[in-house]
């Protein structure tokens, strides 16, 4: 829930995580996006054509401490009513807008709570990789895998959450009152309301599921009859490392687009 140039996107960029401009459920680890130069997709689970007799890597959820109660910078109000009703229609919130409700501010600033990291840790996905049939036949695989006009990301770490906190400000910078009341009426029954802070300026936004905003990844391409990974070095250099032989998948993740939000499709 961030902007260009936005610290919670530096932040998070400084840890490896990519940013998602539209939060969503239904992003998991070991999830393949694909990329060329018309957009990126989420592609879908890799085990949906890749065929082994490995067990799929256990993926493991904990609280992510470093990341809940990072701040955004303060979103001019039409950008920030934007992002907001976005999440709150994938929470489900029968009317997702609340121009009216915020009428009296100028700026949101937004902070996600109860933030959870749930990982595959890189060796593990390396053993999944390293013996197996790729369906080279399907013509997704062909483009975004075998292809150079194209490239292929691993998932292998998702951040959620399911509780969004706003806090508007007026023209001066002092904090703006929303009714709860009347918010929780234009919301439905589906996202959840409270109010907290110095006056109850500060309304937390709650939903029954938890949303991905960002993800580490790492490049992923199938060379000659074998998995390779590709990322960038701690020194900014490429490496690239085969799976499943004496070397294992390391180097810090890709960031497809650095101090920007990401569109995916």
């Amino acid at each position: 829930m961030a902007k260009c140039g936005d610290r919670s996107v530096q932040t998070l960029n400084s840890k490896g995580y990519n940013v998602i401009k539209l939060p969503r459920a239904g992003i998991e680890p070991m999830d393949i996006l694909g990329k060329d130069d018309q957009s990126t997709e989420l592609l879908g689970p890799l085990a949906d054509v890749w065929n082994t007799t490995v067990a799929l890597p256990t993926a493991v959820t904990s609280p992510a401490m470093d990341i809940s109660g990072q701040q955004t910078n303060a979103l001019d109000l039409s950008l920030g009513l934007k992002m907001l009703g976005n999440v709150l229609s994938a929470f489900g919130a029968s009317t997702p807008s609340l121009e009216s409700a915020y009428k009296n501010a100028k700026s949101l600033q937004f902070t996600y709570g109860q933030v959870t990291s749930t990982t595959v840790r890189p060796l593990q996905a390396g053993n999944y990789l390293a013996a197996g049939t790729l369906n080279a036949a399907n013509p997704i695989v062909k483009h975004y895998l075998l292809e150079d006009e194209a490239e292929a990301y691993l998932i292998f770490d998702v951040l959620r959450s399911n509780e969004l906190s706003v806090v508007a400000t007026d023209s001066s910078g002092a904090e703006v009152k929303v009714d709860l009341g009347v918010v929780q009426n234009m919301l439905g029954p589906k996202v959840g309301l409270g109010a907290s802070g110095s006056g109850g300026t500060k309304l937390t936004y709650t939903g029954a599921i938890p949303l991905t905003f960002a993800f580490r990844a790492f490049e992923i391409m199938f060379d000659q009859g074998a998995w390779r990974l590709q990322g960038a070095g701690v020194d900014g250099l490429s490496f690239a490392t085969s799976v499943g032989g004496s070397s294992e998948p390391g180097g810090e993740p890709i960031l497809l687009r650095a101090n920007g939000l990401l569109k995916i499709k």
